[in-house]
C-alpha cells in the first residue's frame, strides 16, 4: 500500500458507491487520489466508485484478457481492484474466478509442482493453464513490444553508425586534401603507398576510438539520468551490457576502417611530383555520368522486385530487404553527383539572390569540393531520407483507412431491440435529416463458405473468413443519379449494378475483396447464415467499387455484429438480406444531415424512438460500445459521423507516424555536426580566396552571407537527394506491405504529405545554417591580410 487502506474483504452489501483500490500508475494517469469518487461504465452498466487506497504495481501479476477464459501473461499495466462480490453490480454479470495466485513453500520443488499440475490440467481438457514467474518473464522478453523496442534499438544503432561513417569519411577526405603536400614530401623522402594508406587508416581508427569511448560515456550518463529521474522505469538500475559494448565497438571500428578506404586510395594515387602542386578535388566528369547511369539501373531493381517480378510473398520480402533495399541505397549514393550538379545549376542563383550575393560566388562551391560535399550530403540524407520515407509510407498506408466521400455523413445504430417498419418514416423525419436522404439498412456478418480469401494461410485486414453484408434500397442507395452512396466503380456501373440487385441475390463488392478472392463481375460466392450453419446463400457480383475507410466506419459504428475483423463491406438488396438472414426489424440507418444539424437534438429525437423498442442488446462487438469516434444517446442509440471518424483516425495516425519519424530526425541533428566540420574545412582551405575577396571589396557581412549560403546549398543537396530517396523508399515500402503486413492487401495510392515533408526539409536547412554560423562569424572577423597569410600557409 502506498496510500490509504485495502478493501474490506468481508463486505457483502454494497450501496450506491463501491470502495475500490487503484494501482499507482493508473492513479497517476487518471489524476485520482484517495477519497476521490468517479463513475465507470461497462457496456450499459454504470457504477460509482470511491478510491480508498493506492497500491504499488505488482510487476509479475498477469492480467486477465476481457472475455477470455484463460488469463493472458504479462504484468497488469492498468489495475482497478474492487470486491469480487461487487462485480455483478458493476458489469451485470455473475462473478467468476479467472486467475488464482499460488504461493509455493520455500522447500517445495517448483519445477515438479508445475509439471504435475500441467499434466493434470491437460487431462482436464486444458480449461486452465499454470504460469510460473519464468513463463511470464520469457513472454515479456519475446513479446511484440519488446521485439519492437529491440528492433528500434538496432535501427538506431545502424543509422547512427552509417551517419558516423560518412562524417569520418568527410573528415578524412578533407584532411587528405589539406595535407597533400605533406604526403608528397613523405612519399619523396621514404614512405611507400601502403605506409601512407596505413597513416590514414590509423587516423580513422583513432577517430573511431574517440567516438566509441565518447559514445559509451554519453550513453552511460543518459542511462543514469533516466534511472534517477524515472525510478519506476528502471527499477533495477541501468548499466551498459557487454553485448552493447561489443556491438558498438565493432560498428565504430568497422565503420572507421570502411570510411578510410577512399581517402587512403586518393592519397596513394598521386605521385610525389604531382602532389607538390595543389590538386583539384572536383570529380572528373568521366566518372559522373557512368555513376549516374549505374545509379538509375540499381534504383529500378527495387520496384521491379516489389511490383512486377512474380514470386511467393515470403520470398519477396526477403529479396526486397536483402537485395532491393541495398541496390536502391547504392543507386541513390551514385546519384549524389547528379544531385550536386542539379543543385548548383538551378538553385545556386536563387540562393545567391536570397543572400544578396553575386551568383558567380556560388556557382562552383559544391563541385569544387566534391568529396566533402558528397560525404556531408549523404550523412544528412540518412536522417532526412528516412524521415521522408516514413512519412510517405505512413500516410500512403493510412489512405485506404480514412473514410472517403462515398459514404453518407451519418450512420445511426439502434443498439438494443429493433425498429418495426412503421417507425422508418419517423427516423427519416427526425430533426436535421435531409428530406429523402435516409435509408434503412439490413445488416448481417455471415461467414464465407470456403476460404476464398486465403485467410487460413495468411490472415490480414483484407483476408478474413467473413464479410459485413449490408442490405439497402438498390435504386435510391446505388442506382439513382443522386444516390445516397456515391460509389466509384472499378468494374461495372451504378445503373447496371442497381438493376441486377433488384433482380435478387446480387451484390456490389470492394475491389480488394474481389482481388483477394480472385472474383469478377458475374462470379458468385456463398455465405453461411449465423443461425443456420447448414444452409448456404449465394450472391453474384454485379459491380466492384472502391470503399476507402469502411473498416473504421464499421469498427466504431457497430456494423460488425460479431467480434473480430471482416474481409469486406458488401452491399446487396435490402429485402434479400432480410429474407436470407431472418431480420424482420431494423437497427441501422444511413443518412445525410443538414450542414447546421444539432446532433444533440437529433440524438434525443432518435433516442425517444429507440426507447420505445428497447430490448436485447444487439451482438455488436466491444468496439461498437466505445465513446471513441461516436456519440451515444442513452442505451439505445449510437451515432457515428464520417467527420468524427476521419478526424480521430487522422489525429491518432499523425501521432504514430510522427513517432516513427523522431529517430530519423535525431540522426539528422547528429549529422549536422558533419556540416559544421565540412564548412570549417572549407573556410580553412579557402582563406586565400576569402582574403582576395575581402581585398577586392567584399564586406565582413558579405563573407558571412557567403558561408551561410554555402551551408544552405549543402542542405539543398540533401533535400534533393532525400526527397527522391524517401519517395521511392516509401512507395516500395507501401508495395511490400501489401504482401507481408497485416494491414496490406488494399492497394493504397502514393500520398505525399506536403506539410511533414516541407517541415523535414526546413529542419535540414535550419540545421545547416546553424552549423555554418560559427565558421561564418569566425571568418568574417578576420582581417584581409590575416586571411591571405593563413591561406598561403595552407596552400
Amino acid at each position: 500500500m502506498i496510500d490509504g487502506t485495502w478493501i474490506d474483504s468481508g463486505e457483502t452489501e454494497f450501496g450506491d458507491t463501491i470502495q475500490a483500490v487503484m494501482s499507482r500508475g493508473s492513479a497517476k494517469d487518471f489524476g485520482v487520489a484517495v477519497g476521490d469518487e468517479f463513475e465507470i461504465k461497462y457496456e450499459t452498466h454504470k457504477q460509482r466508485l470511491k478510491i480508498i487506497g493506492i497500491v504499488d504495481q505488482v510487476r509479475s501479476l498477469p492480467t486477465v484478457g476481457r472475455g477470455s477464459p484463460a488469463p493472458s501473461r504479462g504484468p497488469a499495466t492498468q489495475a482497478l481492484y474492487v470486491p469480487m462480490l461487487a462485480i455483478g453490480k458493476i458489469t451485470g454479470q455473475l462473478p467468476r474466478i479467472d486467475y488464482a495466485a499460488v504461493a509455493i513453500k520455500e522447500m517445495a520443488a517448483g519445477p515438479q509442482f508445475e509439471a504435475k499440475w500441467t499434466d493434470e490440467l491437460v487431462h482436464q481438457g486444458n480449461k486452465a493453464e499454470i504460469q510460473s514467474a519464468l513463463d511470464i518473464q520469457e513472454d515479456l522478453n519475446s513479446g511484440r513490444s519488446v521485439e519492437s523496442m529491440r528492433g528500434q534499438a538496432y535501427s538506431a544503432t545502424g543509422i547512427s553508425m552509417l551517419a558516423s561513417l560518412f562524417i569520418i569519411f568527410t573528415t578524412l577526405s578533407m584532411g587528405v586534401h589539406e595535407r597533400t603536400r605533406q604526403f608528397a614530401v613523405l612519399r619523396a623522402i621514404a614512405l611507400t603507398k601502403s605506409q601512407i594508406a596505413a597513416i590514414i587508416s590509423v587516423e580513422s581508427i583513432v577517430l573511431g576510438l574517440i567516438g566509441w569511448g565518447g559514445g559509451l560515456a554519453a550513453g552511460w550518463i543518459l542511462l543514469q539520468m533516466v534511472a534517477w529521474s524515472q525510478p519506476d522505469f528502471l527499477r533495477n538500475g541501468a548499466s551498459l551490457g557487454s553485448w552493447s559494448i561489443a556491438l558498438s565497438g565493432i560498428c565504430a571500428f568497422g565503420g572507421a576502417v570502411a570510411a578510410a578506404i577512399i581517402p587512403a586510395w586518393r592519397a596513394t594515387r598521386v605521385s610525389p611530383l604531382e602532389a607538390m602542386a595543389p590538386q583539384p578535388i572536383a570529380l572528373s566528369t568521366k566518372y559522373v555520368w557512368p555513376a549516374v547511369a549505374a545509379g538509375f539501373i540499381l534504383i529500378v531493381v527495387n520496384p521491379l522486385l516489389v511490383f512486377y517480378v512474380p514470386m511467393s510473398d515470403d520470398a519477396r520480402y526477403g529479396i526486397y530487404a536483402a537485395l532491393g533495399c541495398t541496390t536502391m541505397a547504392i543507386g541513390f549514393l551514385l546519384l549524389t553527383p547528379l544531385a550536386i550538379t542539379i543543385t548548383e545549376r538551378f538553385l545556386a542563383a536563387p540562393m545567391a539572390w536570397l543572400f544578396r550575393l553575386d551568383s558567380r560566388l556560388l556557382s562552383s562551391q559544391l563541385s569544387s569540393n566534391f568529396w566533402r560535399t558528397l560525404g556531408t550530403s549523404v550523412a544528412l540524407t540518412l536522417g532526412l531520407g528516412l524521415f521522408i520515407a516514413t512519412q510517405v509510407w505512413g500516410y500512403s498506408m493510412l489512405g485506404p483507412f480514412v473514410p472517403g466521400d462515398w459514404a453518407p455523413n451519418t450512420l445511426v445504430n439502434f443498439t438494443t431491440g429493433g425498429l418495426p417498419d412503421s417507425e422508418l418514416e419517423a427516423v427519416a423525419s427526425a430533426p436535421g435529416v435531409k428530406p429523402g436522404r435516409c435509408l434503412p439498412l439490413a445488416v448481417e456478418q455471415p461467414k464465407i463458405a470456403g476460404d476464398i480469401t486465403g485467410s487460413e494461410e495468411h490472415a490480414s485486414v483484407a483476408r478474413q473468413d467473413n464479410i459485413i453484408l449490408v442490405g439497402i434500397d438498390p435504386e435510391r442507395g446505388i442506382g439513382a443519379k443522386d444516390a445516397l452512396l456515391k460509389f466509384h466503380f472499378v468494374e461495372g456501373d451504378a445503373a447496371t449494378a442497381a438493376k441486377r440487385l433488384k433482380q435478387g441475390n446480387a451484390c456490389v463488392v470492394p475491389d480488394h475483396f474481389a482481388r483477394a478472392a480472385g472474383l469478377g463481375i458475374g462470379d458468385a460466392f456463398e455465405l453461411i447464415p449465423p443461425y443456420s450453419p447448414e444452409q448456404r446463400v449465394k450472391y453474384e457480383i454485379a459491380g466492384i467499387v472502391r470503399l476507402p475507410g469502411w473498416h473504421w466506419m464499421t469498427k466504431f459504428s457497430g456494423l460488425r455484429r460479431q467480434s473480430g475483423r471482416s474481409a469486406a463491406l458488401v452491399f446487396t438488396a435490402f429485402d434479400d438480406v432480410r429474407r436470407d438472414f431472418n431480420l424482420p426489424e431494423t437497427n441501422f440507418f444511413w443518412m445525410e444531415t443538414e450542414p447546421e444539424v444539432n446532433y444533440e437534438t437529433l440524438g434525443a429525437s432518435l433516442q425517444a424512438i429507440g426507447d420505445r423498442y428497447e430490448g436485447e442488446r444487439q451482438p455488436v462487438n466491444g468496439q461498437g460500445t466505445w465513446e471513441f469516434a461516436a456519440r451515444n444517446f442513452g442505451s439505445t442509440v449510437r451515432i457515428t459521423t464520417v467527420d468524427d471518424v476521419r478526424e480521430r483516425i487522422q489525429g491518432r495516425a499523425a501521432g504514430m507516424i510522427w513517432g516513427m519519424g523522431q529517430l530519423p530526425l535525431v540522426t539528422l541533428a547528429v549529422s549536422a555536426l558533419g556540416v559544421l566540420n565540412t564548412i570549417l574545412a572549407s573556410v580553412r582551405t579557402r582563406q586565400w580566396d576569402m582574403g582576395v575577396l575581402r581585398s577586392l571589396g567584399l564586406t565582413r557581412w558579405g563573407l558571412v552571407r557567403l558561408i551561410l549560403a554555402e551551408g544552405c546549398l549543402i542542405g539543398l543537396v540533401a533535400c534533393v537527394l532525400s526527397a527522391s530517396f524517401g519517395v521511392m523508399a516509401g512507395w516500395c515500402g507501401v508495395g511490400i506491405s501489401q504482401y507481408v503486413s497485416f494491414f496490406g492487401g488494399l492497394s493504397p495510392t502514393l500520398i505525399l504529405p506536403w506539410n511533414p515533408l516541407l517541415f523535414g526539409c526546413g529542419i535540414t536547412l535550419a540545421l545547416c545554417v546553424i552549423a555554418a554560423i560559427w565558421p561564418a562569424v569566425s571568418a568574417g572577423r578576420q582581417e584581409p591580410l590575416r586571411l591571405l597569410q593563413a591561406g598561403r600557409s595552407v596552400n
